[in-house]
């Protein structure tokens, strides 16, 4: 197809609507010597005469009539296109798929997809769950638009946008005999409400008091589990791990239930209903802090739906 057919139509066009060269002329702030001249070369590169310029007011020709109707169905997909770009804009429709953990969609983001359902209800919004890593490949090949994550994805690919920082606590069944021995370095679920567990002089405990209990580990590849490995190495020990989990909830639901000790967030225990069958521990936060932050691709056009959604994450107070 000849993409230079109908380039300058908008000539031809006020011509026909005005049947008038002079008209078209004024209403185009062009004279009408340069508006005859465009014309005759558009029907020059085009091959045909558009307008019979023997009759008054001026006609069309047969091929005149045939070039208006395409102008007019291309004039038609043009408004279209404007009207679904101002909708677009406007948010009116569009839609926005985001991913995370099931912690992350349960306790992280329903304060930001509430605000943002609550101003843009016309936006469908799509929630991915998923890992670490299939949240990575998932915005890399354009599935998600954004995705939240305890974990650092390569910056060279990605950018963020930092929500809050969280700290990773041992979470201990009350019914293990080991709390015995470490009655001054525990906490529970309400001292953690009460942010006792950030404070520098509470003591850390040395986990090489736990080497010879059962562990609950998230599998291989998973923030959590490796930072949780790299502090059991730090303290020389291999933990004895009894079950491997996707999520740290379903970690925590065991641990609850005495089948194990485990790694968890002091974000899901301030989310939690206060379960007194645990006891926790403070760690060591060279190890165990880390930010929680939305992720997009950086080379992708950040669209105004993204664009109001890292707003309002933003401006949310976690």
């Amino acid at each position: 197809m000849n993409d230079k057919l109908f380039n300058g139509y908008g000539y031809i066009y006020e011509v026909y609507k005005t049947k008038s060269f002079s008209k078209a002329a004024e209403n185009l702030f062009i004279s009408q010597s340069s508006l005859s001249s465009t014309i005759r070369k558009i029907e020059k590169r085009i091959g045909v005469e558009i307008f019979d310029r023997s009759t008054t007011p001026i006609g069309l020709t047969e091929y005149g009539v045939e070039y208006i109707k395409s102008v007019e169905k291309i004039m038609d997909i043009e408004n279209e296109f404007q009207s679904h770009v101002f909708q677009l804009e406007e948010l009116i429709t569009g839609q926005l798929s985001v991913g995370g953990s099931s912690n992350s969609l349960s306790h992280t983001l329903p304060p930001v997809i509430s605000a943002f359902t609550r101003l843009y209800p016309g936006v469908s919004l799509r929630l991915i769950e998923g890992g670490s890593y299939q949240l990575e490949k998932q915005l890399s090949d354009g599935i998600l638009d954004l995705a939240v994550d305890n974990r650092i994805f390569p910056p060279e690919h990605f950018s963020r946008v930092p929500l809050f920082k969280e700290l990773l606590l041992l979470a201990v069944p009350r019914s293990c005999k080991i709390n015995d021995q470490l009655k001054d370095y525990q906490l529970t679920a309400q001292d953690i409400r009460a942010q006792k567990h950030k404070q520098e002089d509470f003591p850390i405990v040395p986990l090489d008091h736990f080497k010879h209990e059962p562990f609950l580990f998230l599998r291989t590849g998973n923030d959590t589990r490796q930072r949780a490995e790299k502090l059991c190495s730090y303290y020389g020990f291999t933990p004895h791990i009894i079950l491997k989990l996707d999520q740290q909830m379903t970690s925590y639901s065991l641990a609850c239930y005495g089948v194990g000790l485990t790694f968890i967030s002091d974000w899901v225990i301030l989310h939690m209903k206060p379960d007194d069958s645990l006891i926790y521990y403070r760690l060591d936060p060279e190890f165990t802090s880390r930010d929680v932050s939305i992720f997009y691709k950086s080379s992708r056009y950040l669209t105004r739906s993204m664009q109001e959604f890292l707003r309002i994450a933003e401006e949310t107070e976690f």
